[in-house]
Parts: C-alpha cells; sequence; structure tokens
C-alpha cells in the first residue's frame, strides 16, 4: 500500500508554489509605492524649480525698485548741488552722488545676474514639466500592469489553495491529524525533503531506519527538526 510520501512531497511543493505566488502579489504594492516615490521626486524637482524662480523675480522687481529709488535719490542730489550755498556742503552732496553711483552699479550687476539666471531656470521648467509627465503616464502604466499581474496571479494561487485542499484530503487521517498541528505551528516550513540520506531542512542525517521507512511509504518525522520528511520523486 502506498504511503503518505508522495503526497507530503506533492504537498510542499504546492505550498511553496502558494508561497511564492503570495511574495509575487505582495510585491505589486511595493512596486507601486516606489513608482508614486518616483512622480513625487520629479513634482517636488518642479514645485522647487518654480518656486526659485519665483524667488528670482521677486528679488529681481525688489532691486530694480531700490535701483528706481537711488536713482531718484541721485537726481535729488545733483539738483541741490547746483544749488549748493557753500563748499561743504557742496562736497557732502557730491560724497552723497558717487556712493548712490556706486550703489547703483552694484544694483545693476545683481540684476543682470539675476536676469540671466531667471532665463537658465526658465528655460529649465519645460523639462522639468516632461519629466513629471514622463513619471506619470509611467506611474499610470505600472498601476495596470500590477493589477493585471496580480488577478492572474490571484487566480493561479486560487487554484493552488484548490489543489492543495484536494491533497490534504487525501492524507490518512492519523497522518493528517499530525500533519494539520504541524501545518499551524510552522506552515510551509514543517515539511522537508530528505536528499541521501539527510534532511535538507537541518542538515543531519537520519537513520538508516528511518530511511528505510521512508522507502516504504511510512510517514517519519526528523528527530532533529521535527518536520515531516518525504524522499524526491
Amino acid at each position: 500500500m502506498a504511503g503518505p510520501g508522495a503526497t507530503l512531497r506533492e504537498l510542499h511543493h504546492l505550498r511553496r508554489h502558494a508561497r511564492d505566488l503570495q511574495a509575487e502579489i505582495e510585491r505589486g504594492p511595493r512596486t507601486l509605492k516606489a513608482q508614486q516615490a518616483k512622480v513625487a521626486k520629479q513634482e517636488e524637482l518642479l514645485r522647487e524649480g518654480q518656486e526659485t524662480l519665483k524667488r528670482l523675480k521677486v528679488g529681481m522687481h525688489e532691486k530694480e525698485v531700490s535701483l528706481k529709488t537711488k536713482l531718484q535719490q541721485i537726481a535729488k542730489h545733483e539738483k541741490q548741488l547746483n544749488e549748493a550755498s557753500g563748499k561743504k556742503e557742496y562736497e557732502a552732496l557730491q560724497a552723497e552722488i558717487t556712493a548712490g553711483q556706486r550703489a547703483c552699479q552694484r544694483l545693476e550687476d545683481e540684476i543682470l545676474e539675476l536676469m540671466a539666471d531667471g532665463e537658465t531656470r526658465t528655460a529649465q521648467v519645460p523639462e522639468l514639466e516632461r519629466a513629471v509627465q514622463r513619471a506619470r503616464e509611467e506611474a499610470a502604466r505600472v498601476v495596470e500592469d500590477v493589477q493585471t499581474r496580480r488577478n492572474e496571479l490571484t487566480e493561479r494561487l486560487n487554484e493552488v489553495h484548490q489543489k492543495l485542499k484536494e491533497v490534504e484530503a487525501s492524507l490518512p487521517a492519523d497522518v493528517k491529524a499530525q500533519y494539520d498541528r504541524l501545518l499551524q505551528a510552522r506552515g510551509e516550513d514543517a515539511l522537508s525533503s530528505v536528499q541521501g540520506r539527510t534532511c535538507t531542512a537541518c542538515y543531519t542525517d537520519i537513520t538508516a531506519q528511518n530511511y528505510n521507512e521512508l522507502v516504504q511509504g511510512q510517514f517519519v518525522l526528523c528527530k532533529t527538526c521535527g518536520r515531516m520528511l518525504y524522499l524526491p520523486e
């Protein structure tokens, strides 16, 4: 009479297959999260580029206002210069004009730098916008692919679970009781194949008697790790 060895071997194969399918299903949300992070990064780069450009424009406007104010002050001092009543007043106004002209030159240089920087950053914005669009399109494709793959994997996993129930029902009652108990405690790790005379889970040699029992199709537990043993096909 055939023993449970072949059944246990099939059950172990099915449970490992189910584990792999479940792991692949669970990988889907992580893939989506990583893709969403890419989109968020591109969107943040775009926001930073737009904010930097906005700050440059504000800064340039402020400096242009300051320049206009300085020029008005210089014009006022030049008018006062022509009306100066004494040398001391004349020299003081001349000093104010010179300082104002130097300040205007600095402001003009700074405005030119901001303009150049602004032009460069303005040219970068369209590429940042395209990068965001590409990331969003890629994310949409990934969502569709992950959902399609998830449906396929879930269907296959349901088929494996159904097959598991059918094969488990074929176990002898006494073996089924021990199988259920060990499965409850260890899950898929409750089973192990024997290569040669070695348990492939704990790498301990089983006794010659245990090996002969396996050959005869009997139910055998590893005396070291307690797993249900079976011979390879």
